[in-house]
């Protein structure tokens, strides 16, 4: 199975979770560009050219309530992360086990009990990790056209 399917129907398990967890990440990467505007604006400001009407103390109040607004969305991305992980960990480890249990007794395993151990951890694990990876990469590309 390709590696795009296979994680492809990994996010249709629970899709309104995955899409919460991009939501999130993409926020929280695209953020960074708002303090470079509201920067810019308190320098305009101060200059005598601002478009903003919020004056220095709004621009000010603004920016501190977008570095607050940045590290809620680390902790609710933080969160969604560990929840998407653990969700597809369980998925993968339950489909893993019943395919097990599904084969004669006899011919259950080609491999070795460790080897099985380790396809239970390790290789879940991998996929795990991918799967909350390819947000970041998804994020900072939106960042990148934005900016």
């Amino acid at each position: 199975m390709r590696t795009w399917r296979f994680l492809w129907g990994l996010i249709r398990y629970r899709p309104g979770l995955y899409l919460a967890d991009v939501v999130v990440w993409t926020l929280f990467f695209a953020s960074p560009l708002v303090p470079g505007l509201i920067t810019r604006e308190i320098f305009n400001v101060l200059t005598g050219d601002a478009q903003a009407t919020f004056g220095i103390w709004g621009l000010l109040a603004l920016l501190v309530t977008v570095e607050i607004t940045r590290r809620a969305l680390t902790q609710l991305g933080t969160a969604l992360d560990i929840t998407v992980q653990y969700n597809f960990a369980a998925l993968l480890r339950r489909n893993m086990l019943k395919r097990i249990l599904e084969r004669p007794g006899a011919r259950a395993l080609k491999d070795s009990p460790g080897e099985a151990i380790s396809r239970f951890r390790d290789d879940v694990d991998e996929v795990m990790t991918f799967s909350i990876w390819l947000l970041d990469v998804l994020g900072n590309i939106l960042f990148t056209v934005a900016a």
